[in-house]
């Protein structure tokens, strides 16, 4: 079998992703945990696609916004059927 040289690896062309799969690897893709080739596949999606492209961003905002409530905001009485409610469902 011939071997390619790094030349034609360069312009061969790329594999696409499609919207499910971008979505199924956003927290990967966040966190920094793609192989260099699926992060360049990712990012190529991103570029043509403005769905992907919100869906990015409204999981990056909700991340955010995750992180930011800390226990103390929750008022005790959400508190109390919270954990009343997940005791009913174990």
């Amino acid at each position: 079998m011939a071997q390619r040289n790094p030349t034609q690896q360069a312009n061969a062309p790329r594999a696409r992703l499609t919207c499910e799969q971008v979505t199924n690897l956003i927290r990967d893709y966040l966190n920094g945990e793609l192989a260099p080739e699926v992060t360049a596949t990712f990012e190529d999606h991103l570029r043509r696609c403005t769905d992907c492209v919100a869906f990015l961003k409204t999981y990056q905002q909700t991340v955010q916004a995750v992180q930011s409530l800390s226990y103390e905001d929750i008022p005790p009485e959400v508190q109390i059927r919270v954990r009343q409610f997940l005791r009913s469902k174990m």
